[in-house]
């Protein structure tokens, strides 16, 4: 067994970061229990090395101990028969907190079945079975000079869940500050996520997404100045649109992943004999950058040209590089 330290896990779907990397335990007391182990993770179809956390079930549901923990972890790709022994992982968090994370090498396929097995050395076991949903392909209808893109999915999955624009936003500070000798503030990037979740609309073999960038862009002046920064002032790098493709069994109650709610038995589980969630799926990134005129349009800060007159001084944006380069 592995021991290892980690200041922070970074774990793509944030709505299961309890998986790897949560610190918080407000679990209820579960006493006599006789289900072994609660299980949360996900096999991901364009990971190389999947994970799942498995608790024991012993006075407390959900409280992890140091050392050894009386669990052999299996997988068993059920469309092809292959076979996988999965690795314990001790990860000390930061508030001290210990977690069982077992891994395996392997990357899950599009459209396979996994039977996931949890067993216990007295031969009391939890499972949970998922498909890998298929694959899907994402088609941006970018014309360029629309406030309004549309964006399509074609391939239909089970679920799609947190689907999020992200916007890479970032400060963009005078070049040339007036009163001349003034200070030039530092630029300072914001990326500010929207949810789209929900705003689909189905299409006979996929779904369709409206991104409205003057609305976000409205959503991105409020969160700079809730963090003190000019909403005056924002440039745009790039925008991103994420979304993760599910299994069937990826429904919890309000489609929220609270692990205070869903750590509660009877709630919602498709763990066999056990609590928690195992999936199946896979993140879809796709990004793009409008181009200068849309974006001033929306009311986004762009570089152009300087004229060296004192009445444009103030009005003067240069981008500070390397802070808008735009593959960072």
């Amino acid at each position: 067994m592995a021991r290892i330290y980690f200041a922070s896990t970074g774990v793509i779907l944030l709505s299961m970061a309890i998986i790897l990397s949560s610190c918080e335990q407000s679990i209820d007391p579960i006493i006599g229990e006789d289900r072994p182990f609660t299980l949360w993770g996900y096999l991901d179809a364009h990971a190389d090395i999947q994970r799942v956390r498995v608790f024991s079930i012993e006075d407390r549901l959900g409280v992890d101990r140091s050392g050894p923990v009386d669990a052999v972890v299996s997988s068993k790709n059920l469309t092809t028969g292959e076979e996988y022994k999965w690795v314990n992982r001790e990860i000390v968090y930061r508030d001290s907190s210990v977690g069982h994370v077992f891994e395996a090498e392997f990357r899950a396929e599009y459209e396979h079945s996994y039977r996931l097995s949890v067993r216990r050395s007295d031969g009391e076991e939890s499972s949970a079975e998922v498909t890998i949903p298929p694959p899907v392909e994402v088609e941006l209808i970018d014309e360029r000079d629309r406030v309004i893109v549309p964006v399509h999915i074609h391939g239909k999955p089970p679920r799609l869940v947190d689907v999020t624009v992200t916007y890479d936003a970032i400060t963009l500070p005078p070049a040339n500050p007036w009163p001349p000798g003034s200070t030039t503030p530092p630029a300072v990037l914001l990326p500010v996520e929207v949810s789209y979740s929900g705003k689909e609309e189905p299409l006979e073999n996929g779904w369709r997404y409206e991104i409205n960038l003057r609305d976000d862009f409205a959503l991105v002046q409020e969160e700079f100045e809730l963090s003190c920064l000019s909403p005056d002032h924002i440039a745009l790098r790039r925008i991103y649109f994420r979304f993760l493709a599910a299994d069937a069994q990826w429904a919890p109650p309000n489609d929220s992943f609270d692990p205070d709610l869903l750590i509660e038995p009877g709630t919602f589980s498709n763990v066999e004999n056990g609590y928690g969630f195992f999936g199946g799926g896979y993140t879809v990134t796709t990004s793009w950058i409008p181009t200068g005129a849309i974006l001033g349009n929306i009311g986004y800060r762009t570089a152009g040209p300087c004229s060296f007159g004192p009445q444009n001084i103030p009005d003067c944006q240069l981008p500070p590089e390397p802070c808008l380069d735009r593959d960072g």
